[in-house]
């Protein structure tokens, strides 16, 4: 049992570290930081795309909610049932994402990266529509107790 709680409290410390706990004593200042675009030349390529395929698209930006930081390596994924079919991308380090030459319907959106709370919602995916989409992800806290 001994060996138990040693590894919890070793995942408890390193969370707390990775998490900036809030009672470590260490303050974070808010610094501010440009907003995310996405390049033109993507949102433009994406339209020529999508009108001439009959396609859908969708482009934006994700962003942290506190203090309006672009976030990288976010997952949009839209997934259709009953089908099963999922398409998705990685924001880049601008925040930005651009998901093109899905299918028209209608699938569930769902944004997550670790950290942060994921956003879901529906999107109605029409052919030859590029939709635009910024997204505010708000960090997640999560604690680990000990028993």
């Amino acid at each position: 049992m001994s060996g138990l709680k040693l590894f919890l409290l070793t995942i408890v410390g390193a969370c707390g570290l990775a998490c900036a706990h809030q009672s470590s004593g260490t303050v974070f200042n808010a610094v501010p930081w440009p907003a995310a675009v996405i390049p033109q030349y993507n949102v433009d390529s994406v339209t020529r795309d999508s009108t001439s395929t009959g396609a859908y698209a969708l482009v934006g930006t994700v962003v942290d909610s506190a203090v309006g930081k672009p976030l990288e390596s976010v997952q949009v994924q839209l997934r259709q049932w009953p089908e099963d079919r999922r398409f998705h991308v990685y924001t880049d380090s601008h925040g930005g994402f651009v998901l093109g030459r899905v299918p028209p319907g209608r699938y569930d959106l769902v944004i997550r990266v670790i950290g942060y709370r994921a956003v879901t919602g529906v999107r109605n995916a029409r052919a030859g529509v590029v939709d635009t989409l910024r997204t505010r992800m708000a960090v997640y806290k999560m604690w680990l107790e000990a028993p």
